[in-house]
């Protein structure tokens, strides 16, 4: 059978992407920036350009993950203040286009999303050399995705942002201490996300592929349904 084909959009280095492949899809990613790590191919385009009826005519499903700088507790730090805030663009191009689409974007965009469902690394079991990782993620969808529950431990978290795996929880010695792992931050970083294939820069904004197989195997379900109807 033809693998159902899905756009990508604001795709970076891949991570969301991955995950939707794994559960049988054909990838295509847009980003106005070419990440030469990306392993799926990649449109050079600002997503919020294209066509609505292109994306009808060509795609079966669309993944959108919007910048988050202007949603973050940070956003009012230098580098990330006047960020955009996209989501509600994003969604009326995902509605013109009358596919089935998902939204992503952080814990702190929840007020702009319409009941997301929030995927967490302890789902998933995702960590690295004895550290959860949380990466809590959410996920606005036009198909139903049974919520899971946080697997939250007692173990200490990690975290992949400005280019580092940051040891994050206080008890655990997380603040004031330097973050040392063996085989440096990478590696660290690389076995927590589940992803090989990126730089650290490209780790801090990444989606863990697990988060999007999971998604796309329901997003799967739901396309069959909507042919047999």
């Amino acid at each position: 059978m033809k693998k159902p084909r899905l756009l990508d959009l604001f795709c970076c280095a891949g991570g969301a992407g991955m995950g939707y492949a794994r559960a049988g899809f054909e990838i295509t990613g847009v980003d106005v920036v070419r990440h030469q790590n990306n392993p799926h191919a990649v449109i050079v385009a600002d997503a919020l350009t294209l066509d609505p009826a292109w994306i009808a005519e060509n795609f079966d499903a669309v993944h959108a993950s919007p910048p988050c700088q202007g949603y973050t507790t940070m956003r009012h730090a230098p580098g990330a203040k006047g960020a955009p805030r996209l989501i509600g663009q994003t969604r009326e191009l995902l509605q013109a286009t009358g596919l089935p689409w998902v939204i992503e974007n952080v814990e702190a965009a929840a007020g702009e999303m319409r009941l997301p469902v929030l995927l967490c690394g302890t789902m998933f079991d995702l960590g690295a050399q004895g550290h959860d990782l949380q990466r809590h993620r959410l996920f606005e969808t036009t198909f139903p995705v049974a919520q899971p529950q946080c697997s939250h431990t007692e173990r200490p978290v990690i975290g992949v942002y400005g280019g580092h795996a940051r040891n994050r929880s206080s008890k655990h010695g997380g603040r004031g201490t330097k973050d040392v792992w063996d085989g440096g931050h990478k590696a660290a970083a690389s076995k927590a996300l589940g992803i090989d294939w990126m730089t650290l820069g490209e780790l801090s904004e990444a989606i863990p592929p697990a988060y999007t197989e999971f998604l796309g195997w329901q997003l799967r379900a739901a396309m069959m349904l909507r042919l047999a109807a």
